[in-house]
């Protein structure tokens, strides 16, 4: 059986601190280290390129990358890492905002951080739907939720809720939000049957594993029942995926406070995270019938 092409993207949070703030000497390590693309925000598009759209769309070409948008709804109508309590209609226009911004450089696909988490389920269905309208605006191009705290979805049990609610809502799947939220591994039978439902839906992955307590690992030699358990997941997703031309997969590990100290080498763990994805997508194509 022909597989999808898996294509691997590299996160601009917090790269240029970890290797270099020069967009062209960036982009081509990136490029040399085999990722397909970027998965930037407009703050980090705008940031990078000096607000200078052509220069992030020439560093694309110039390095044959391809695109990830990230929208954050919270932005840009406020200040970037700060949380303010938006309306809905403030949400959606952000998501307006970016996906429209986002258009002139030819992304794959979008991920959407919509919402938040202080909404009641009336509120977040009410988001959903002119969210959805918004998305339905910009067919040219995929476009998905992620799993993710502060924002809608940001556990499995509403995240289950809504995905039943809504036939078009599709997913990007960051479970290690899930996991911290929750304070366990979601090992329950019941949480088996979630994530299968999950997975016919999501469009994106976010290779990133958590623990109970941290957003994220130091290394993957310390956490091995959790990497077992998020692979688990992944290759769920891969199994809902198999039909598809290509599945794109962000290894997303952060910097402090993420890290959980200032001497985690993040960009080392995000690409050894790219390297031990290739060798388990390897295993999981050999094995499937």
């Amino acid at each position: 059986m022909v597989v999808p092409q898996l294509k691997f993207f590299r996160a601009l949070w917090g790269a240029e601190a970890q290797f270099s703030t020069d967009i062209n000497v960036l982009f081509a390590e990136i490029h040399r280290l085999g990722y397909t693309g970027v998965e930037a925000t407009l703050s980090d598009i705008h940031r990078i390129s000096k607000n200078d759209p052509d220069t992030f769309s020439r560093a694309l070409q110039n390095n044959q990358l391809e695109f990830i948008g990230l929208a954050q709804t919270n932005y840009p109508s406020i200040k970037d890492g700060t949380w303010h309590d938006l309306s809905i209609d403030e949400h959606v226009a952000n998501l307006e905002i970016h996906l429209k911004e986002f258009m002139e450089y030819k992304p794959i696909h979008i991920n959407i951080q919509g919402g938040q988490d202080s909404w009641s389920i009336e509120e977040n269905e009410q988001f959903f739907e002119k969210a959805l309208e918004v998305q339905a605006k910009y067919l040219q191009v995929t476009s998905s939720h992620e799993t993710h705290r502060t924002r809608v979805l940001y556990n499995p049990f509403t995240t289950a809720h809504f995905v039943k609610r809504f036939p078009t809502l599709r997913l990007t799947a960051d479970y290690s939000h899930f996991i911290l939220v929750c304070e366990r591994l979601l090992q329950h039978s019941t949480d088996d049957e979630r994530f299968r439902l999950f997975a016919s839906r999501v469009d994106h992955l976010h290779a990133r594993v958590g623990t109970a307590q941290h957003a994220q690992i130091n290394d993957h030699l310390e956490a091995k029942e959790e990497c077992e358990q998020m692979q688990k997941w992944w290759e769920m997703i891969w199994d809902a995926q198999k039909n598809r031309t290509w599945i794109t997969v962000t290894p997303e590990y952060g910097p402090a406070p993420y890290a959980m100290t200032n001497e985690i080498n993040v960009w080392d763990l995000t690409n050894r995270e790219m390297e031990r994805q290739k060798e388990n997508y390897q295993k999981w194509s050999n094995n499937i019938h």
